[in-house]
């Protein structure tokens, strides 16, 4: 959604259409396959994180909490990595393929920008992959630490040429979100084996799970694009290209990264002071957290022309006027957090050992799944009022009290500490964001 190069003349003068006319365009009924394709995002979810969840669950019941606490935070860290790889190569090769399409553009300038866009992203991958090994290798006793990352990093460096932003930019987001999964099926498969092994094993067969999955993703993706006729094409990168997709890659980085630096940090901090097992605990409560809140952005993005035309179309507008705008996004998270809440403790209430104690620390974490919902529509505010640069400093602040949160709250609270961190970051981005609103 981010268009960070300025445009060479007005609209009018290119002979675009009007604001008026895309918004009426955008803001037809939801078409078939925009249904198909949030079913498949959700399928996709459900068939990825649902799969590694389960067998989660099945590691929590059999006490396997010292495999689990390193899988989850040496897993969390690899997909951090993908992240920044990617640096939201995926909106803007997104945007660039829609764009191209409607100027009736050749598809070579579309892979032009796909070829200085990976050049961008290997570099970064290098760069990960290098700090990581140099750390295992030098700094690091720990042989899980240092087979997973060498196992992972070929993982990391297959993912600069993904083709995600070109498959969203052709409407197939669905496909993007059913590849998606495979890794994490994977990743699920190599969990199970490795409960046979070694701590070293563990750490090989984990990590080669992770490479292999992106592997297999990429041939997935690339045959899609094939079948509909995106054959790749290799151009030269171009000092212009190049820095635009380093200017574009560092804008939408500093969107995301911080709130992911702050579950990493919750990681490393309830590993030093709580333990394996509490860690274990911690990540299975996040991971139904996570899985609520990644629902709601399907919802998000359903809501978001709406959002667009109702903020164009009116002056100042507050923090309740926005989220009043994304009501069903709003009826969702209350639905989830009231909905996680009752379950869990449900299940505390039946159940005992691992699982009874799972329960509990998910019951303290449901209704963060309601302020990050709030996050998000704010965040989705800001960006539909194009104030990108906002959002971003909105969401820092927010991740550096979360952070600090944390660290001052876990001796006395506890894994129930990151919850409450949660809730300080939530609000404070709020906050941050309320107050811009203002101005």
């Amino acid at each position: 959604m981010l268009e960070t190069s300025a445009a060479s003349s007005s609209p009018a003068e290119r002979g675009a259409p009007s604001l008026r006319g895309l918004l009426s365009t955008r803001l037809k009924p939801v078409a078939g396959r925009q249904i198909v394709n949030i079913g498949l995002l959700i399928a996709g979810l459900g068939l990825g994180q649902g799969t590694i969840f389960i067998v989660q669950t099945m590691l929590l019941a059999a006490g396997e909490y010292e495999l689990l606490a390193a899988f989850a935070t040496h897993y969390s860290f690899a997909i951090l990595g993908i992240i920044v790889v990617d640096a939201g190569a995926n909106i803007t090769l997104a945007r660039a393929v829609v764009r191209l399409s409607a100027e009736g553009s050749p598809r070579a300038e579309a892979w032009q920008m796909f070829c200085d866009t990976s050049v961008i992203r290997l570099l970064t991958a290098l760069v990960i992959g290098a700090a990581a090994t140099l750390y295992v290798l030098e700094f690091s006793s720990d042989g899980f630490s240092r087979w997973y990352v060498m196992s992972a990093v070929p993982g990391l460096l297959l993912w600069s040429v993904n083709g995600v932003g070109l498959l969203d930019g052709q409407k197939l987001s669905g496909i993007s979100g059913m590849t998606g999964a495979i890794a994490y099926v994977t990743s699920a498969v190599g969990l199970l084996l490795a409960m046979r092994g070694s701590h070293e094993a563990a750490g090989a067969i984990l990590g080669g799970a992770f490479s292999i999955g992106y592997l297999v993703t990429l041939l997935a993706q690339w045959a899609v694009l094939a079948g509909r006729g995106w054959h790749p094409q290799l151009h030269k990168p171009t000092r212009a290209g190049l820095m635009q997709a380093l200017k574009d890659g560092c804008a939408l980085s500093f969107q995301i990264v911080p709130g992911q630096i702050n579950m990493r940090v919750q990681l490393v901090l309830s590993a030093a002071y709580l333990g394996a097992e509490t860690t274990a605990l911690f990540v299975y409560a996040k991971q139904i957290v996570t899985a609520a809140t990644q629902v709601l952005q399907f919802v998000l993005r359903v809501e978001f022309p709406g959002l667009v035309e109702k903020l164009s179309g009116a002056g100042r507008q507050g923090l309740v006027g926005i989220i009043g705008v994304q009501k069903l996004t709003l009826f969702c998270a209350v639905m989830f957090s009231v909905g996680a809440t009752a379950v869990a403790g449900i299940v505390a209430a039946v159940s005992d050992a691992g699982l009874h104690r799972a329960a509990v620390v998910i019951a303290g974490f449901a209704p963060t799944i309601l302020t990050v919902a709030l996050l998000q529509m704010t965040w989705q505010g800001l960006a539909a009022l194009g104030a990108y640069a906002a959002s971003a400093w909105a969401l820092a602040i927010g991740a550096a009290a979360g952070i600090s949160a944390s660290y001052l709250l876990v001796p006395q609270l506890h894994v129930f500490a990151f919850a409450v961190a949660e809730v300080v970051l939530n609000l404070t981005t709020l906050y941050v964001g309320f107050r811009y609103l203002r101005r």
